[in-house]
């Protein structure tokens, strides 16, 4: 527990824009108050020095003065035994006021008596005389080297002070004592504690000031940027609703407009996107039933189609019966004129085959009246189906730019993710996968634009077999028609041959050239009947082609929406503005 504690601290130092802005500018502070109180401290060394060569200047002046005074006069500072001398008063009043006149603290003559340390005379006080004070280093040192001595600061009983030490003689040379001067030196250790005092106050005023600001500082810029954190926080879990309130002009407060703008924008990406799948759902849902309708009709053109074929192939087994029957009568015609009982009997053998054949025309007129019927609605089915291509061509159109316009939204908003940094990253992925589908909107799109393209030329090709296709029906219904009417003709020459005998040969030759005639129609007839049924043969098989791509159109169709309903459902995690 106590190995993770300081990684915890580390972490939330980190993970902390204030503990960094509040830190960094306490370390600054900490730096320049380092440089103060290090310039404080070399002024206040520099200052003690310059006071400290005045102190010695000073003393240096004062204690010659004083010097040239006790060699100027005849008495003897070692001589003196007692207060009750001259020399001890005189010495002393001129001590006094050398000691007013220099703002001296002490002047003072100490002597060795007796290996003993004592006061001769000592300025300000009364009982100086006689009274004990050990000598110190700096003193013996002045007695021993016999040269002038300056003291460092030192501390006594009396104060704090700096002295001056020079030998003191007798009548015979002899150092045995010292004459001093003591100069008021408090004012150094006060200045320098003053100066430390002073910096210390000081740093610490300008750390809890610099500590307070960079707080403040920190708070200001940090609570737009936690606010906006929150705000993106939730625009990262999908609610788009939220909005960041900062009233500011820096670029903060830009920086709130920019992801404002780009909520807004996000905001109306959704929306649109949502439109658009919606109608895209609508949209293949007609496109869907459409293409069921013209799957249903093409399937209906095929079975129309072989059943048609079905029915010209019983015309030309027909037709080839009739041209056979005809033969075989050309054939008897020509053995009537030898026997003519045989020919009475043959016509009404002919006679009764006529009928028959004017029946089986009649239902082959009838027939094609039917196929030029179906014919008529083929070409409308596929008129149809040409114009129901040409809506499907123009909403597939309309698919392509709103996906074209999706993946241009898209890219904006991978744009915007990315001038946001870490808090877009969230929408840069949202708007990759939004351009990755709308790229696949587009290639199904295109896809089905081919299939509606080629179902459009099949449709065309399909018009214009079943155009050629009613053109042979109206023609072969006019040569029927024609037969039909010749049918009515053999129908009454027979009869007329049965009552009028004595012109049979006649009427059997006319007979047998109108058979010609009917023969060379009905091969005829047989020929355009095969080719209209190789034609119905291409048209039905057109249809199924056409039933085949449609239902590759609505399994295209089917994909679309399943994009879409995909599309809806990833866009309904994003709560937007109502």
């Amino acid at each position: 527990m106590a190995k993770h504690a300081p990684n915890k601290i580390i972490n939330w130092f980190r993970g902390q824009i204030a503990v960094k802005m509040t830190s960094s500018i306490l370390l600054l502070l900490l730096f320049v108050c380092a440089a103060f109180s290090v310039s404080s401290y070399l002024a206040s060394k520099s200052l003690t020095t310059k006071l400290e060569d005045q102190f010695v200047l000073r003393l240096t002046t004062n204690i010659e003065n004083v010097s040239k005074y006790m060699t100027s006069i005849p008495e003897h500072a070692d001589e003196i035994t007692g207060k009750d001398q001259p020399a001890y008063t005189k010495i002393k009043q001129q001590f006094e006021q050398f000691k007013k006149q220099d703002s001296l603290e002490n002047v003072y003559v100490l002597q060795k008596v007796q290996n003993k340390d004592q006061i001769v005379i000592l300025t300000g006080v009364d009982e100086d005389f006689g009274t004990e004070y050990p000598f110190t280093p700096e003193m013996n040192s002045a007695i021993k080297e016999n040269k002038l001595t300056i003291s460092e600061i030192y501390k006594d009983e009396f104060g704090i002070h700096k002295s001056v030490f020079v030998p003191l003689k007798n009548v015979k040379g002899e150092n045995v004592g010292i004459l001093g001067i003591d100069l008021d030196a408090s004012v150094v250790p006060k200045t320098k504690q003053e100066l430390l005092w002073t910096t210390f106050t000081i740093t610490l005023i300008v750390i809890v000031i610099g500590g307070l600001i960079a707080f403040f500082i920190s708070r200001s810029v940090t609570r737009p940027v936690i606010q906006l954190m929150r705000v993106t926080e939730k625009v990262a879990a999908g609610d788009l609703s939220a909005q960041v309130a900062i009233q500011r002009v820096d670029e903060i407060g830009k920086l709130a407009n920019a992801f404002n703008e780009m909520r807004q924008n996000l905001d109306s990406l959704i929306r649109q996107i949502f439109s658009s799948s919606n109608l895209i759902t609508n949209t293949s849902a007609q496109l869907y039933q459409s293409a069921d309708e013209s799957s249903s009709s093409s399937a209906q053109v095929a079975v129309s189609m072989n059943s048609m074929n079905e029915g010209v192939a019983e015309v030309v087994s027909s037709i080839t019966e009739s041209t056979s029957s005809i033969v075989e009568i050309n054939t008897e015609l020509s053995e009537v004129t030898s026997e003519v009982k045989e020919m009475q009997e043959m016509a009404h053998k002919v006679g009764a085959q006529s009928a028959d054949g004017q029946q089986l025309v009649e239902k082959t007129l009838h027939q094609m009246n039917v196929i030029q019927k179906e014919m008529k609605h083929s070409q409308e089915a596929a008129q149809q189906l040409g114009n129901r291509s040409k809506e499907i061509g123009e909403i597939i159109h309309i698919i392509t730019e709103i996906a074209q316009q999706t993946n241009l939204l898209a890219l904006n908003a991978s744009i915007e993710a990315a001038r946001v940094g870490e808090q877009g990253k969230g929408f840069a992925v949202v708007a990759g996968e939004v351009k990755k589908l709308a790229e696949q909107s587009t290639k199904a799109a295109s896809s089905i634009t081919e299939l509606v393209s080629s179902t459009q030329n099949d449709s065309l090709l399909v018009m214009e077999s079943i155009v050629q296709g009613n053109q042979a029906v109206e023609q072969g219904q006019s040569w029927i028609n024609d037969t039909y009417e010749n049918f009515k003709v053999i129908f009454n020459g027979i009869s007329v041959f049965s009552n009028r005998t004595d012109h049979l040969i006649h009427t059997l030759e006319r007979a047998e050239r109108s058979f010609e005639i009917i023969s060379n129609a009905m091969q005829k007839i047989s020929g355009i009947t095969e080719e209209q049924s190789a034609g119905y043969e291409e048209v039905a098989a057109a249809a199924q082609e056409q039933s085949a791509s449609i239902q590759e159109i609505t399994s295209a169709i089917r994909q679309l929406s399943d994009m879409a309903v995909v599309l809806q459902s990833s866009v309904q995690n994003f709560k937007i503005t109502d």
